[in-house]
């Protein structure tokens, strides 16, 4: 069964272009592969995405692109972000699989006429994958960047701790009580679309 996640994710996110950005600071969804497929343009994939969403194929395949863009191959993405796996311990035949899919979404007989005309090429992303592909394809090298990467997020930690500013004193239960009775009794609470909201459920969003 495939795992429809990380598509239904990247269709909402294609109406809600802003999402990307933070999504970029959670971990990816389930069904990555699936995703890479309907990018990649296989036929199997394409069917079962329209089925499950009841999306064109064109649409399909423009929302996985953006999802790729926008939250796998964002530039301060860690590498096994860039070829969309978990960086605990992801399998190396998933590794391979991801690449050569993402190659082949940045081909350019893949690239449409629309994107051609949009001015933007994106098989610029090639050599960000190839780099991320060429540095974790062995368990040596996994092990290497692994090391290198747990230690540049200690410190990266170290530092957000040290320019975090001082803590806010918690307002008191008498002070709450009196700003929720402030409030108009006929205020309503906004509520989000539903495909936005989806979108907030897939990457675990806190709901503001």
């Amino acid at each position: 069964m495939r795992s429809p996640e990380a598509i239904v994710a990247a269709l909402g996110m294609l109406s809600y272009p802003r999402m990307a950005r933070r999504a970029r600071r959670f971990p990816l969804p389930r069904g990555i592969t699936f995703l890479l497929e309907i990018a990649a343009a296989e036929p199997h994939a394409l069917q079962d995405a329209a089925a499950i969403t009841g999306q064109t194929e064109a649409t399909l395949r423009q929302a996985a692109g953006f999802f790729i863009e926008q939250v796998m191959l964002d530039e301060g993405a860690d590498l096994y972000r860039m070829l969309g796996a978990n960086p605990a311990a992801p399998p190396p035949e998933e590794l391979r699989r991801h690449m050569a899919l993402i190659m082949r979404w940045l081909h350019p007989d893949l690239i449409t006429v629309h994107e051609r005309d949009g001015g933007f090429n994106r098989s610029l992303y090639a050599n960000r994958v190839v780099f991320a592909w060429e540095t974790v394809k062995s368990q040596a090298r996994r092990s290497t960047y692994d090391s290198m990467r747990t230690k540049t997020e200690r410190g990266s930690a170290h530092r957000k701790l040290l320019d975090s500013p001082p803590a806010r004193e918690t307002a008191s239960p008498a002070k709450v009580k009196s700003k929720a009775r402030a409030r108009s009794p006929g205020s309503r609470t906004r509520r989000r679309p539903a495909a936005l909201s989806h979108i907030l459920d897939l990457f675990g969003f806190r709901h503001e």
